[in-house]
């Protein structure tokens, strides 16, 4: 049978639901995880007994061998099914059916767990509920054991209304003991036809990342894509480096798979061999981990959030990937590119054609038969004018490259001698920063205007500054500056600091810094 030629059925929801439970149906691990909110959940309930189509069901019975989850959202899958194969794969319905699964068959162990759910017998409405709930709140994982539920309705003789509430409750069992779905079954196809449909199926509705349609493309046997980027992730969290986004580790794979560093590049994962890409991930790992803390010597960047490019990270990890031993002039130039690439803001709209050819001389680079990265791609000349005069927000990189400067430079104190815990800085908030120009000036709110300054009890125009010539330069001030502010001259002041930052970015990147 061809995948274009599915079969259709209707089941009992009970069958579909116990054909889980036994392990008949299986959630292959490359599922993405279960994303339902707790209204998703009543409202899928509430479907269900008023009669509502809640969608079909779609299963790819296959011989493939692949992993599948023994535990969904906090209930085992049995383990006394004998494997055999063709078996059925949950390719759509994981969301609907996990509900199902885990509103109807709960412990009850877990007092705050998302499936202590209950059907409000007096409202006719499925809710959530407290340590100890009204008597007339019907458990759902109560509903589908005959003794159980006979059980909670002898607890209903008690009520003013017994018959009432017993009717209600039969009315319940009725309406999930008959409900009907319809599934559907995609034949014995390979795993490349059956890809494009799930990616297809799950490319609607809740929008999915790129991880999600990944984990279709990438199924190997013997290699599990969320898992190995879940290590990743957690490597360089364990560092103290805040989070590493998903579609960075899925580019810097890539990568290090020799497909490329373009997004475009990432779906080639799907032609990899399962040796290949745990190869390539474990790689990954370890030359991130070595990108990271080179970034953290170099450029004082000790948190994810302040990294003004990803394809920053991306380039210097497979640096690290190819060359893991380099020589102390290669990362001298690595550093300059770096600080070069985020002051002129290299990689905004950067097009493909300019990302493969700058990983191209980055590879040249890292093998060492190019001694020149930063002149090679960035140039020899390169334009401060938005590092300076953008407006300030912690989501434009010309900002975060501002901020990361005055991180790099600074050590604990602020230029009016407070110190500082440099830790506060790892939060990326805007009262961490301060404007030193009245409301009028033409600088007021640029970046050039901005000082790191924590606990903002002083009015920067007002305040004694310190005129220690070490502590100002760390802030990129000088006396000369804080003897215009206090003259209320902030325009010198600012023309200052720009000569200053000039100076700072040339003596960084080693090329002649403009402004115009």
């Amino acid at each position: 049978m061809r995948a274009r030629d599915p079969k259709p059925e209707i089941l009992r929801l009970e069958e579909i639901v116990l054909g889980i439970r036994r392990g008949e149906i299986r959630l292959p691990s490359f599922q993405r995880p279960f994303v339902w909110t707790r209204s998703d959940m009543l409202e899928l309930l509430d479907s269900i007994y008023q009669g509502y189509p809640v969608g079909s069901i779609l299963l790819w019975h296959s011989s493939e061998r692949l992993k599948s989850e023994r535990e969904i959202v906090g209930f085992e899958v049995s383990n006394t099914t004998v494997e055999t194969y063709p078996t059925d794969y949950l390719l759509d319905g994981q969301q609907r059916l996990t509900t199902l699964c885990g509103s109807l068959y709960w412990d009850g162990s877990d007092e705050k767990s998302i499936w202590r759910i209950f059907f409000d017998l007096e409202l006719e409405e499925f809710t959530y509920a407290k340590k100890t709930p009204p008597i007339h709140y019907f458990p759902m994982n109560r509903l589908m054991d005959t003794s159980d539920f006979l059980r909670q309705c002898s607890a209903l003789q008690s009520t003013s209304n017994p018959k009432h509430l017993i009717n209600r409750a039969e009315k319940l069992l009725q309406a999930f003991k008959n409900y009907k779905i319809a599934v559907v079954r995609i034949g014995d196809v390979s795993l490349d036809e059956v890809a494009p449909i799930f990616e297809r199926i799950n490319s609607t509705g809740r929008k999915l990342t790129m991880v999600d349609l990944m984990r279709a493309a990438t199924w190997k046997q013997g290699f599990n894509l969320t898992q190995a980027i879940e290590e990743i992730a957690s490597e360089v969290g364990n560092m103290g480096y805040g989070e590493l986004q998903d579609t960075l580790i899925l580019r810097t794979l890539a990568v290090a798979s020799g497909l490329g560093i373009n997004k475009e590049d990432i779906d080639k994962l799907r032609n990899c061999s399962a040796e290949q890409l745990k190869s390539s991930s474990e790689a990954s790992k370890i030359a991130l981990c070595r990108a990271m803390q080179f970034l953290r010597e170099r450029s004082g960047l000790d948190d994810l959030s302040f990294l003004p490019y990803g394809l920053q990270l991306a380039h210097i990890a497979e640096f690290f990937r190819i060359n893991p031993s380099p020589r102390s002039n290669q990362l001298d130039e690595l550093g300059r590119w770096f600080w070069a690439t985020s002051a002129s803001r290299y990689f905004a709209g950067a097009s493909t054609g300019q990302n493969s050819n700058d990983l191209k001389i980055l590879i040249e680079f890292a093998n060492g038969t190019r001694e020149d990265l930063c002149s090679s791609t960035v140039g020899t000349r390169i334009d401060i004018s938005q590092l300076i005069l953008d407006n300030f927000s912690l989501k434009n990189a010309s900002s975060t490259t501002f901020c990361l400067l005055l991180k790099y430079f600074s050590s604990n104190q602020t230029i009016f001698g407070r110190e500082f815990d440099t830790a506060v800085l790892r939060f990326k908030e805007r009262r961490n920063f301060q404007d030193i120009t009245p409301t009028n000036s033409y600088y007021h709110n640029k970046n050039i205007a901005q000082i790191i300054n924590p606990f903002r009890e002083n009015n920067p125009t007002k305040s004694t500054f310190q005129k220690d010539t070490n502590l100002l330069s760390r802030n990129i001030f000088d006396v000369y500056m804080v003897e215009a502010i206090e003259k209320f001259d902030f325009d010198s002041a600012i023309q200052r600091r720009v000569g200053m930052l000039t100076a700072e970015v040339e003596r960084l990147t080693g090329a002649q810094v403009t402004f115009e």
